[in-house]
């Protein structure tokens, strides 16, 4: 299934999962894992997006009044970062 499909479904962060911001991005590391997973700046950004428990389509309209850029890249965006850190554990879905 699609996640732009489900509006109900939001995303949390793993608690496991401790961030440092750099200058053009973080870095992401999995205490359980112990594996690193690196972000771009617009990764990072969503990253902090989903502390606000929004669904993937509200979190790429929100990029896209940030970025200036247009929604169907910013859903292209969100769809490759959610699904690589929900992969990696780095987030966990949930249902509004």
């Amino acid at each position: 299934m699609n996640i732009l499909n489900d509006q109900f479904k939001t995303y949390r962060k793993n608690p496991s999962v401790v961030c440092t911001e750099l200058d053009e991005g973080a870095v992401l590391l999995n205490l359980d894992t112990k594996y690193y997973f690196n972000l771009n700046e617009t990764g990072l950004r969503i990253w902090q997006i989903v502390e606000e428990s929004l669904n993937p389509m509200e979190i790429a309209e929100k990029l896209s009044c940030e970025y200036d850029v247009d929604v169907e890249r910013a859903k292209s965006s969100v769809i490759r970062i959610l699904g690589e850190l929900e992969k990696e554990a780095l987030i966990v879905s949930t249902v509004k």
